[in-house]
């Protein structure tokens, strides 16, 4: 797989802010990582590779709450 998979412009289809991103990455990431230790998924995959292509297919969901609100 590239270095460059998938497309930084196709994760900011999703969400324009990269931070957001990257905590959605690492969320998916972790969901990823305990599959595999799980058995459920194979070794072989990258737990962030895997979620960023997630994210950039729209299988995964997320909400930002709403700015003031705690």
């Amino acid at each position: 797989m590239p270095m460059n998979e998938p497309p930084l412009d196709d994760l900011l289809k999703v969400s324009k802010n990269r931070y957001v991103l990257a905590i959605v990455a690492a969320k998916q990431a972790r969901y990823v990582t305990d599959k595999i230790n799980a058995g459920l998924l194979d070794d072989g995959i990258k737990p962030v590779s895997q979620g960023l292509r997630d994210i950039a297919a729209g299988r995964v969901k997320f909400i930002l709450p709403k700015k003031g609100v705690k």
